[in-house]
């Protein structure tokens, strides 16, 4: 009994550290955390956490993830720190700076430990799979399957099969693609620190289906019930706004045009609480392409969606002037042309990333 209020007691205290760390991550090196690898590690799962949340101080911590890295000095630790923050700048967007993080480490890596190639192995795989590359991601993928060997925990191959899966799509492999998602379920664990991965993965499962409507509907009996799995759970909040916006996805899809409208406005209205401006603006985009799908009456509707795009300029003061440049042409797409208006926002959308893969807009191409 006494030890395992000692583990507790550990337990809470690690949490601690975590919790004062991302408020200021400097204290952790001025009080020597960073010199316990087991610290370092759980700093690292947060900061993946946190780019999984798309939170946004997440790519700051990245950069204090290689810094407290460099400190402890272990080879390990520095390989997977370079992994963490080339998984923040592949969540901000920034695909540039995410490949030459890979790069400048790759050698090391990979003549490093089974586990450490593995973990490059598959960052890569991501990155290659956001690029559009998906028979280069699947080769990289399948090789950080092989890399990694029994080593790898349940958890390591089911993020590996959820990546694949993703790729598989891409190419338009989707049997395949069905395959690698449900062997992810199988694999992820909800108990494990980074457990979020199950949920979304168990979605994509039935999204990827594509046309079936029972499958559909499967999908919203899973996010209902997902809502209430997640809930009080660290960044639930942010899981259930997620779990809405995909809500309103296959609502759409299954003709609920006022629940996908109604889900969207909420999706749309907590990101910009939540502080994910970026997320928000990207929702507006995914509504305006349901407003613009083939068939709809292009007037109310492209006005409408001409209304969407004013707000989300004026809310986004901060857009890049490529973002801003891309905006105003939908603006002028939607008074001019609506009858284009469709094909035109769903390949800006596919240029704008966001945390709900672009797939979504694809989705729209079928209905």
């Amino acid at each position: 009994m006494c030890f395992v209020f000692i583990i507790l007691g550990m337990e809470s205290n690690l949490s601690k550290k975590l919790t004062w760390t991302e408020k200021d991550p400097r204290i952790a090196l001025e009080k020597g955390w960073v010199q316990d690898a087991r610290f370092c590690h759980a700093f690292f799962d947060r900061c993946e956490h946190l780019a999984f949340l798309l939170s946004p101080e997440m790519h700051s911590l990245a950069m204090y993830a290689v810094e407290f890295a460099a400190s402890y000095g272990d080879p390990h630790l520095i390989h997977r720190s370079h992994s963490v923050l080339a998984h923040a700048y592949l969540n901000c967007g920034s695909m540039f700076w995410a490949g030459k993080t890979l790069h400048d480490v790759r050698d090391q890596a990979l003549a490093c430990c089974p586990r450490c190639r593995s973990e490059h192995l598959r960052r890569e795989g991501d990155l290659l799979g956001e690029q559009r590359a998906g028979k280069e991601s699947i080769v990289a993928l399948n090789n950080a399957l092989a890399e990694g060997g029994e080593e790898l925990t349940r958890n390591e191959r089911g993020r590996i099969y959820f990546l694949r899966a993703i790729a598989h799509h891409h190419v338009g492999r989707r049997d395949r693609a069905l395959a690698d998602n449900g062997r992810s379920v199988e694999l992820l664990s909800l108990s494990e620190s980074r457990g979020y991965f199950p949920d979304i993965a168990a979605y994509f499962a039935v999204y990827l289906k594509g046309g079936d409507r029972d499958q559909d509907r499967l999908a919203l009996d899973f996010l209902r019930a997902f809502g209430q799995r997640i809930k009080g759970q660290r960044g639930w909040r942010q899981m259930r706004t997620r779990s809405n916006w995909a809500q309103a996805q296959i609502d759409a899809r299954l003709g609920n045009f006022r629940k996908a409208h109604r889900h969207f406005e909420s999706a749309w209205s907590r990101l910009l609480a939540e502080g994910l401006p970026r997320e928000a603006t990207a929702c507006t985009l995914d509504r305006c392409i349901l407003l613009c799908r083939a068939g709809e009456p292009y007037g109310d509707n492209a006005r409408i969606a001409l209304r969407l795009i004013r707000r989300c300029l004026r809310d986004r003061p901060d857009l890049s002037v490529e973002h801003q440049s891309g905006f105003r042409k939908m603006q002028d797409v939607l008074r001019r042309f609506p009858e284009n208006a469709f094909r035109e926002l769903v390949a800006f959308r596919r240029s704008f990333i966001a945390p709900v893969p672009s797939v979504m807009a694809e989705r729209f191409e079928t209905s």
